[in-house]
């Protein structure tokens, strides 16, 4: 199965966010007793986290965007052909770029902290939850501004 169709199969299950995941299997049968384990009161701010890891893939995307304009250097037959092609890996119409794999991982975050939050609302048995506004301190994310 290529990578492609695990993600499509993990974003489309509508279960348990391990439902599915050799991690959910594990934790089905004997996981517990391996020693694994959720734990609830950590589920909110791993909701934030995930969160803000997807604005920053989303604002990393715009950057991609951008570097399909950038100028040549020159304009020699290698400069020219340098900026077409990485304007091509940066953004272009296929899926195999840079833009479109940075916005297909926020969707997988986006899709991840929306189930974990579904998942504890059903555990809690609630209808909302208290999300933290911010990332855990020092996540090893630069600011949404900030580019790699």
């Amino acid at each position: 199965m290529s990578d492609e169709n695990q993600w499509a199969g993990a974003a489309g299950d509508t279960g348990n966010v391990l439902q599915g995941t050799a991690l959910g299997a594990l934790l089905s049968g004997n996981g517990a007793a391996a020693g694994f384990s959720i734990n609830y009161e950590r589920v909110p701010q791993s909701i934030a986290d995930l969160e803000h890891a997807a604005k920053y893939l989303q604002s990393q995307a715009k950057t991609a965007q951008g570097l399909a304009n950038i100028p040549a250097p020159g304009l020699d037959g290698v400069s020219l052909n340098a900026v077409a092609q990485i304007g091509k890996w940066a953004s272009d119409s296929g899926a195999n770029n840079l833009e479109a794999n940075l916005l297909a991982g926020a969707t997988q975050l986006r899709d991840l902290a929306q189930k974990l939050r579904e998942d504890l609302k059903m555990y809690l048995h609630v209808e909302e939850l208290n999300i933290p506004t911010t990332p855990t301190p020092g996540l090893s994310l630069p600011s949404s501004g900030r580019s790699l």
